[in-house]
């Protein structure tokens, strides 16, 4: 089957499915409107260009730096480790109300008020702060793009040498916000742009995410897709699964795999467990095992195969929260972990302190983070099932066997594959 130019090898349209021909002629349509509006990687100048890659460079820079320091930290049993990256919950607010929306701790980021969200001001003083601990910052919410002041953030991240710069949105406003001359260079700064579209089918969109968007998201992103023709930046599509909708998240892979882009899969999690009904269906253990074979054979899904595994059947792991610091929406860290049971976790507020070395230290002083992954009474308690987790733990044997480990592969799709045509 073939489409407006796209030959469908996995995707088969179905009843209530959008149509993906008229889907993609929308998007053009689209792009040819926004594209006049956008900063393109024609429009970059020389200084433009050589600012990126001293950016790219100092980064990397400091990913190594961090890599022998925490070697060195780890050796010696201090898990306050330097983050591989930090997680922003920019705000809690969000247009749409997903069903699986979970902050870690049981409840939904949009019925969680944030009257002390950071200005813009304030924003720019956190990310003074979390680049003194890791170059590589996750925009999330809610929903980041209600922010209006995401692109001034994102060009004070990016000149300050923020790479890479990931966000994950719903892809609802993309096509409102890229009309915006505000956004004209925000597809140029953002490294990786991560689209949720946890089905096709609109009904079970309707009902998962409590909102008719269904169509809107899907022009959306294909018109980032096509916008990738002008702007170099990495696509991805997340889909979380759960043990109703396993048929349709099939179908957001077989179509992400014809459309070349990257898939993330999100086996659902509550709270700090995996959810044991999807672990235990054999349907979904066959589309698991089919993922895995797809990244075999060369197709784009974030993750070795050894991290996909893991993830997908929920192999236990270790973790160390510290890698993967989430830093609420008035600037304080959740410490250890937002998802500890038997220990309640602190909240450190990195504006109080000049690095992220500082503020780790005050959590050790309230809460010793070493071996907190765990059963144990002063242990967390947690035994969550995200694909962070995993990250940390494929970095945590990096540190202990960085040539045996296949680590080094790891970071490199992370790290340098993180801009992708």
């Amino acid at each position: 089957m073939s489409g407006n130019g796209v030959r469908f090898r996995y995707y088969h349209p179905a009843m209530g499915h959008p149509d993906i021909k008229e889907c993609l002629a929308d998007a053009r349509r689209l792009a040819d409107e926004v594209r006049p509006r956008l900063l393109k990687d024609e429009d970059l100048t020389f200084q433009d260009r050589l600012r990126d890659r001293r950016r790219k460079f100092r980064a990397l820079c400091k990913t190594a730096a961090n890599y022998l320091i925490n070697r060195r930290r780890y050796k010696t049993g201090n898990h306050a480790l330097r983050p591989l990256y930090a997680i922003w919950t920019m705000c809690n607010s969000c247009n749409f109300r997903c069903a699986y929306c979970d902050n870690h701790q049981g409840r939904h980021y949009y019925d969680i008020a944030d009257s002390d969200r950071l200005n813009t001001e304030q924003g720019k003083r956190l990310l003074d702060v979390m680049i003194t601990g890791t170059p590589a910052l996750y925009w999330c919410g809610g929903e980041p793009m209600l922010r209006n002041d995401l692109p001034d953030l994102l060009d004070y991240a990016w000149n300050l040498g923020y790479f890479p710069n990931m966000i994950n949105t719903n892809g609802s406003l993309v096509h409102r916000r890229l009309r915006d001359p505000a956004w004209r260079k925000f597809l140029v700064q953002m490294d990786v742009v991560i689209v949720s579209l946890d089905a096709l089918d609109a009904s079970t969109l309707a009902r998962l995410w409590g909102v008719d968007a269904a169509r809107q998201v899907l022009v959306n992103l294909l018109l980032l897709r096509e916008l990738r023709r002008d702007v170099t930046f990495k696509l991805a599509v997340n889909t979380v699964i759960t043990p109703e909708t396993i048929g349709e998240a099939r179908a957001v892979f077989d179509l992400a795999c014809d459309l070349d882009l990257w898939f993330v899969p999100v086996p659902v999690n509550f709270k700090h467990r995996p959810e044991a009904a999807l672990l235990e269906c054999a349907d979904y253990r066959d589309f698991a095992a089919l993922i895995l074979a797809r990244k075999r054979e060369g197709c784009k899904i974030i993750g070795s195969e050894t991290l996909l595994r893991r993830l997908l059947f929920a192999e236990p792991h270790a973790c160390l929260t510290a890698l993967k610091p989430h830093v609420w929406s008035n600037g304080a860290i959740c410490w250890p972990c937002r998802a500890s049971v038997h220990v309640p976790p602190v909240d450190i507020n990195l504006l109080d302190y000049r690095t992220f070395d500082e503020a780790y230290a005050a959590g050790r002083a309230q809460i010793n983070p070493d071996g907190f992954h765990g059963n144990g009474d002063r242990q967390c308690g947690g035994d969550c099932a995200w694909m962070q987790n995993y990250t940390t733990s494929r970095y945590i044997e990096g540190l202990v066997h960085p040539l045996r480990s296949g680590f080094v592969e790891e970071l490199r799709e992370f790290a340098l594959g993180s801009r992708d045509q």
